[in-house]
């Protein structure tokens, strides 16, 4: 969607607007901004306390009348004024001064994002004093990210582990040509860790210790010897305590979750269009977004599907990178099948 107003002269900014991280890249200088989507209110003050990284740190920390969120939930928007607030403070933080001179901005949304979503996340950046307004779906940014030839007539098959949204996409002409979503996601993920952690080992954790898990523990490779020290609650007399987890104490856990992942995967086959199958059997499966690097995740999945699977580089970037190159390749970008005017 764009809102028109010509300027050659105007500068470019994308921004990945994802449930657990904001990236912003500016034309000239790449990725300048990578923090975590999250506001910190004083709701008695009606005053903002902080954003990003430092918000995440005063989560659990602060007293009650301050609210720490994100606005962006399942790759949905649930507080427009907070998003609002949020991303107009980290633009400054990142573009400063080009902000305010009609820059042309690209935005990231869901595959599946409704027509009202796409026009709410316009309004927001219009705000900004945009000149012009883009929105480009998740999964076409990534896979425009990890190198895939989106304009080929043969058929591409990608899958956006993200953190609010699980989004698999095959794409054939610069088009997506149908498409699965799910909120069985990164966060989805981490909160399962809690409750898993807290029923099996009896100890409550943070959020933030459960993302720690997530990243140093979870795996399904049967080799993987990792090992980490957390800290949280005992569940029964509330009392401060130390554990040591293991990766093969969530073999099954992390195998239970996914089985979820590879169902929204086959319903996404069940759908294809039979001229591309052949293509599809030929390229496999791409994976990409921050969920993407559980270790094991290819060889389960390759397994599971019999085609060729692979983690694209750099997975959780991949995204902001694609709105970079679309946002240097426009003209051809508006032209494209997937553009959406």
């Amino acid at each position: 969607m764009k809102i028109p107003i010509f300027n050659k002269l105007n500068k470019k900014i994308g921004i990945d607007l994802g449930s657990s991280r904001i990236r912003i890249w500016v034309d000239g200088s790449g990725v300048v901004l990578d923090e975590p989507s999250c506001i910190a209110f004083d709701t008695k003050n009606k005053t903002v306390l902080a954003v990003g990284t430092e918000a995440v740190e005063m989560d659990g920390r602060v007293a009650s009348h301050i609210t720490v969120m994100y606005p962006i939930m399942n790759g949905e928007i649930y507080d427009i004024a907070a998003l609002s607030t949020l991303v107009k403070i980290l633009l400054g933080k990142a573009a400063g001064t080009i902000a305010l001179y009609n820059p042309i901005i690209m935005a990231s949304i869901p595959v599946e994002a409704t027509q009202a979503d796409r026009e709410v996340t316009t309004q927001v950046l219009h705000s900004f004093g945009a000149g012009e307004v883009y929105t480009i779906a998740q999964p076409l940014a990534a896979s425009i990210g990890s190198g895939v030839p989106i304009a080929d007539a043969s058929g591409s098959f990608v899958v956006y582990l993200g953190a609010g949204i699980v989004e698999g996409v095959i794409i054939s002409l610069g088009s997506i040509i149908v498409s699965q979503s799910s909120e069985y996601a990164g966060e989805y993920l981490t909160n399962a860790i809690q409750v898993f952690v807290q029923k099996n080992f009896g100890l409550i954790i943070s959020k933030s210790t459960a993302n720690k898990i997530k990243k140093k523990v979870i795996s399904l490779d049967l080799n993987d010897q990792r090992e980490h020290l957390i800290a949280g609650q005992d569940a029964l007399d509330e009392s401060p305590k130390e554990l040591l987890i293991k990766s093969k104490d969530f073999a099954d856990f992390t195998l239970s979750y996914l089985e979820k992942i590879e169902s929204i995967v086959v319903e996404l086959l069940s759908k294809m269009p039979p001229e591309l199958a052949v293509d599809v059997i030929d390229k496999g499966l791409l994976l990409t977004g921050g969920t993407a690097q559980i270790l094991g995740i290819e060889a389960y999945f390759t397994q599971k599907l019999g085609i060729p699977v692979s983690v694209v580089d750099e997975p959780g970037t991949a995204v902001i990178k694609g709105i970079g190159q679309a946002l240097e390749n426009l003209d051809l970008f508006k032209q494209s099948l997937g553009y959406q005017e």
